[in-house]
């Protein structure tokens, strides 16, 4: 302990002795150490860290799909039967996500994000309540019996100002009133990682708050809306799990052969269920291999800026080293071993990248809060919960890459330096009257390395800013620089279909009336959007389907001259217009890839039909083909362009759409008189994400932006650490050199001037 006191005091002497360039090479350092930090802690906190559950490592997810989409939901009997048979878990419970809610009354209401879960759902993961309860058995028996609520430690802050007195108190959601039971603990929001869920509701109260499907929603075996999971039994193990589900799902099988059909009556794919362990869900498993890539290329990227920060490090260490040996020849000639001198020269190493490492950590706190800030303005009810503070993991993380870049970046110059023979070292030394500084091959090595990745990581970032710039929305092929976007909720209880459609015409001629309004626009998801795609299975007349060919395609619901509006163009037929009503032909519209693949042997599509089914009925109904649409990149962010349709609103039920308002001035100007117009029409739908298009696309192309803002960051911080570290080289080594080109001047020439 005492030697290494001593080389820590060495070492500190050493540091102090050449302040300028320890503080170049500590303040390079801490950036790579500070940007590997910031980027593992967001890792961390998405990828790796465990739900915040009673022992996460013996919960297990159930899905049900099939070959090419495995990780689908599930009915609820189906669960129900599962929960009965099952006999390797000691608790099976099923949540349904992203379930929106209406918070309050008329005057007073809010958007609110929540789940819908089986009565155990807490007590199967472990999860006591911050204040009262969770849900009894008796809560989760008979439809709308016990209408009660846990809410979320977040609301209960924000909404109630933290009252304990909230307990046993009436809520209004969705129009119907529920007892808070219990407040959720602050460290649980939800099973959907990085999204806070804020009220979770019984399955049993569902129907009541979702009138539209009722309770066909607990009884339809069609109505596949749940994820399982469950907790194994002390000694059992996921392989056991798997067995026993495979039995129970070949004996469910035989019993209702058509819940366990996929795709339609010419595609038929059989479904399987699939475990999965919690440390395989905290990103759904679909999405994982994705999460996982695109945390690796974060990962390589800083840990690229910290090999050009280290590159600093090692080229002071050589510089220091040549300029050190006639000192280190004189501690071997005295007796001192080669090893004790390599250790002394590690030790001064380590304690740069130590408090480099220490630096670090405040960095990546400044650098985590600085992400954080400019996250654009999610849509009403969505709330971010990424917990990214440094835990121990992280702690432990950030010390070992401390350590290991010390020793690493150490370990080249320490023997370097030892390896020459004494005697020579002491004989150049001290005999030399001309100069004997060289310049160092690796040093120069090390400086062209730096720049080389510096260049390479600029690169990079150019390259991904530009495919950014490729999916904005004036290059998705669409028009959208005059556009306001407004969501339409209506709810269940009050509106019926023909009620539906009559409200979507009402807005839109209320709308279109705005001064400065040039088109109006509705459709149920927006183009362009990751989130907002849906698809539909389908079936097209003529064609036969492959085995296990998924027939699901991308589709939306559409309202009149909404592809004439976007300025998307009808290659043949026409857009959809008010003719295109219930009590008239069904209609749809197809793009060109569609009538590619489906449609290659026609003379022409129009006039072929495919089938659609409205609210998850049975009953089919052939529509016919009206128009062909071009190849645009407007329908998703994705560089193939998928075979898509679209049905007509009026001639559909459906109760959320979006708004789409085209504007020839300001489209700023216009969020204030739609809101206005929208709450006049119905004074109850709560109207807050009313928002330019752009400002839409700012929250929906946030992580890949934020992907190409870090990137981008890297290589500016990559390309100014390698100017740092050539200044820092090079003037240590005119500074050495400058010591004997003086001397061999003033020998040589004296005090004339004409040398």
């Amino acid at each position: 302990m005492d030697i290494l006191l001593n080389d820590l005091r060495y070492a500190v002497r050493m540091m102090w002795k050449s302040k300028v360039v320890t503080v170049i090479a500590v303040l390079s350092l801490a950036a790579g150490i500070g940007a590997n930090t910031a980027i593992f802690s967001v890792v961390n906190a998405i990828l790796l860290r465990p739900r915040a559950v009673s022992e996460p490592e013996r919960l297990v997810e159930v899905y049900m799909g099939d070959r090419q989409t495995p990780y689908q939901t599930i009915s609820y009997p189906t669960y129900l039967e599962f929960r009965e048979r099952n006999e390797v878990f000691t608790g099976l419970a099923a949540y349904g996500l992203a379930w929106q809610f209406k918070l309050g009354g008329p005057t007073d209401v809010e958007q609110v994000w929540g789940e819908v879960v089986s009565g155990n759902y807490f007590d199967v993961l472990g999860i006591a309540a911050h204040k009262g309860r969770t849900f009894l058995a008796e809560e989760d028996s008979v439809p709308n019996r016990n209408p009660v609520v846990v809410i979320g430690y977040g609301l209960w802050q924000r909404r109630f100002n933290s009252d304990p007195g909230v307990i046993g108190t009436t809520v209004t959601i969705n129009n119907q009133p529920l007892t808070v039971v219990g407040v959720a603990p602050p460290q649980y929001t939800g099973m959907l990682r990085g999204l806070a869920s804020e009220v979770w509701v019984p399955a049993m109260t569902a129907p009541l708050l979702d009138p539209g499907l009722g309770e066909a929603r607990l009884t339809n075996r069609g109505a596949k809306w749940v994820t399982l999971i469950g907790r194994l039994r002390s000694g059992a193990t996921i392989d056991d799990a798997r067995a026993r589900f495979e039995l129970l799902s070949r004996q469910m099988k035989a019993a209702h052969p058509e819940e366990w059909q996929g795709g339609n009556a010419d595609s038929v794919r059989e479904l399987f269920v699939s475990l999965v362990p919690e440390k395989a869900t905290r990103v759904h498993p679909s999405m994982r291999g994705t999460a996982f890539a695109l945390a690796g290329l974060l990962l390589v990227v800083v840990a690229l800026v910290l090999l050009i920060a280290g590159m600093n490090l090692a080229s002071m260490l050589f510089a220091r080293a040549v300029a050190r040996r006639h000192e280190i020849a004189v501690r071997l000639a005295l007796g001192a071993g080669r090893g004790r001198i390599v250790r002394q020269l590690l030790t001064e190493s380590v304690v740069v990248s130590v408090i480099a490492g220490a630096l670090g950590l405040v960095l990546a706190i400044w650098g985590i809060h600085l992400l954080m800030a400019f996250m654009p303005a999610l849509p009403e009810g969505i709330r971010v919960a990424i917990d990214v503070q440094l835990d121990l993991r992280v702690l432990v993380y950030t010390t070992a890459l401390s350590i290991a870049t010390g020793l690493l970046l150490g370990l080249a110059p320490a023997l370097h330096c030892t390896k020459a023979a004494v005697s020579t070292v002491l004989r150049d030394e001290g005999t030399s009257v001309t100069p004997r500084y060289r310049t160092s091959r690796v040093r120069s090595s090390l400086l062209i390395a730096q720049v080389a990745c510096s260049v390479l990581l600029l690169i990079g970032s150019g390259l991904v800013l530009r495919s950014l710039e490729n999916v904005r929305p004036a290059q998705l092929g669409f028009h959208s620089e005059s556009m306001v976007v407004a969501p339409v909720v209506l709810d269940e209880s009050d509106y019926t279909r023909r009620d539906g459609q009559l409200f979507y015409e009402r807005l839109s001629a209320s709308l279109a009336a705005l001064p400065g309004v040039e088109a109006v626009s509705l459709v149920d998801g927006m183009p362009g959007g990751f989130m907002s795609r849906s698809r539909r299975s389908t079936e097209i007349e003529g064609y036969s389907s492959r085995p296990d060919e998924d027939m699901e395609i991308d589709a939306s619901i559409a309202g009149p001259h909404y592809f004439t509006n976007m300025r998307v163009p009808v290659a043949q037929g026409r857009d959809f217009d008010e003719r295109d009503r219930d009590g008239a032909p069904c209609v749809a519209i197809v793009n060109e890839v569609f009538t590619r693949r489906y449609l290659a042997g026609a003379a022409s599509p129009l006039g072929r039909r495919l089938a659609k089914r409205d609210g998850g009925s049975s009953a089919k109904q052939m529509c016919e083909i009206v128009g062909v649409i071009r190849d645009d990149a407007w329908q998703s962010l994705q560089k193939e362009v998928r075979p898509y349709f679209a049905l007509a609103l009026l001639q559909s039920d459906r109760r959320r759409m979006t708004v789409l308002v085209s504007t020839s001035g300001d489209p700023g100007s216009l969020i204030s008189p739609v809101r206005q117009t929208i709450r006049a029409l119905d004074p109850k739908m709560p109207v807050t994400d009313v928002q330019t298009l752009d400002q839409y696309f700012d929250v929906t192309l946030y992580p890949f932006r934020l992907v190409g803002v870090v990137i981008g960051a890297c290589g500016v911080l990559a390309l100014l650490l390698a100017a740092i570290g050539i200044y820092g080289v090079v003037s240590y080594s005119v500074a050495q050199r400058a010591r004997w080109a003086f001397a061999w001047r003033w020998a040589r020439c004296g005090v004339t001037s004409s040398c």
